[in-house]
């Protein structure tokens, strides 16, 4: 697409309102076509200053817009004293050349230097036409939860420039809520629910209303939508995890970690796994249970006397343990890298509270996550087994599946519905294969 550069002319206002050369001001054209002009602006007083300059946008592509360059006119339309929104509203109805009056800013003379490109993973989902407080809504990106966010630029503290992983083709960078603006307004939404909470512990009958501001208010009082722009799972997780690449290593594969509720099929899918003994194992658990006939220490368990079991505990070298039958079992870091090192599959059945401890450790672990499938699907597979699908069941399993998401989905790298074992397996077997030949996203301090 031709660009032109914008001329060197200088130009003034007399009291006419005419306009005449000056050393002050210049001019700067740029071509726009059906595309958002990349740039925001703000107010100051009756000033209207370019805020910030998205990447691959007209503006950007142009280099003669720069922050904090104050707009006088546009195609001989006077911008001083305007509101943002009025402003935003006249721009994204131009196309062709459009011919900026400015006054440049302090920063315009400096050299802009290359920003490294940081690499997350949301923990949220966000939808830019819900959020009153973006400064235009034209320039921001929608995103779900887990996906992977290139962010190429974080100058303003509030909205960050950023590409959705997979569409680097795309010209145009989008904006997002910074970190620092997420997590105040995380920390807003706690502050008005402990609000409501006490409101109702002291005065149950009373109607509430409360009042928050937000940062970066520059529009009118709209009426909220019904759904959050920024949905947030339910435990308390950063809302962005810095990722990094990780490239397969031949010798040394990443664990495998089933979880799911209660009855989903997982047992039945990683004794399948386990069949194939030259490519999957499971860890050697510790017990404090007495050792049964025919058992092997080493092989079947590890049999630990209840002094040596807390030993192990206070020193942090279980990733999972708990207590059954009161005897204690627990699942070791060196019995998962014994089967690393091996240059097998290490494949495990968790609870998704121990999630957290396996994410902390130095394993890499891939976690799928087994759901039910739909009810249509479940009804079939029952009956074909000559079982009674049960309405409550199968409302309770959905339930305790989405409470697992909310709480401990950001641990998640696969969700599959279990219909039945064969259809999980195939899947599964696919997901490794990509494991082993291909580079994946997982969080950077794994491969710091």
């Amino acid at each position: 697409m031709p660009w032109k550069r914008c001329l060197a002319e200088m130009w003034t206002r007399d009291r006419t309102g005419n306009s005449t050369p000056d050393s002050n001001t210049r001019v700067v054209r740029i071509t726009k076509h059906n595309e958002p002009l990349g740039a925001t602006v703000r107010n100051e007083g009756e000033k209207v200053v370019i805020g910030r300059v998205v990447k691959g946008g007209a503006a950007e592509r142009s280099g003669n817009l720069n922050p904090g360059d104050e707009v006088l006119e546009v195609n001989g339309l006077r911008l001083t004293g305007k509101s943002v929104h009025d402003i935003c509203s006249t721009l994204c109805q131009m196309s062709g050349t459009l011919t900026f009056v400015i006054i440049p800013g302090p920063q315009s003379a400096q050299e802009e230097e290359t920003q490294p490109v940081f690499h997350y993973r949301a923990h949220f989902s966000y939808t830019p036409e819900d959020d009153l407080y973006i400064p235009c809504h034209e320039l921001g990106i929608s995103f779900q939860r887990g996906d992977i966010l290139h962010v190429i630029n974080k100058d303003d503290p509030h909205w960050w420039q950023a590409y959705r992983d997979g569409e680097w083709t795309q010209t145009l960078a989008g904006l997002i809520p910074s970190l620092a603006l997420q997590q105040h307004r995380l920390a807003l939404q706690r502050q008005k629910k402990d609000q409501e909470s006490r409101e109702q512990s002291t005065s149950p009958s009373r109607k509430k209303t409360t009042s928050s501001s937000l940062l970066c208010t520059r529009k009118p009082q709209k009426r909220r939508s019904a759904s959050s722009p920024f949905r947030r799972d339910a435990q308390e997780t950063p809302p962005y995890e810095e990722m990094a690449l990780y490239y397969p290593q031949p010798n040394q594969k990443r664990p495998l970690i089933l979880v799911g509720p209660p009855s989903i099929g997982r047992h039945e899918l990683r004794q399948r796994l386990l069949d194939d003994t030259s490519k999957f194992a499971a860890p050697v658990p510790h017990t404090t249970r007495g050792r049964e006939e025919g058992e092997i220490d080493g092989v079947d368990y590890y049999f630990v006397s209840k002094q040596q079991f807390e030993t192990m505990v206070t020193e942090k070298r279980f990733l999972e343990h708990g207590e059954y039958d009161k005897q204690m079992y627990g699942t070791s870091t060196s019995s998962i890298k014994s089967i690393l090192n091996s240059a097998k599959i290490c494949v495990l059945n968790i609870q998704p509270s121990s999630l957290p401890a396996f994410h902390d450790s130095d394993l890499k672990p891939y976690v799928v996550f087994l759901t039910p499938p739909s009810p249509h699907i479940s009804r079939h597979l029952k009956l074909k087994n000559g079982d009674m699908f049960k309405e409550d069941e199968y409302r309770e399993l959905v339930i305790i599946a989405h409470n697992m998401e909310e709480n401990y989905g950001h641990f998640f790298d696969s969700v599959i519905p279990f219909e039945d074992v064969d259809f999980v397996l195939k899947q599964v077997m696919y997901e490794i294969s990509l494991l082993e030949r291909e580079p994946q996203w997982v969080p950077a301090k794994w491969v710091q």
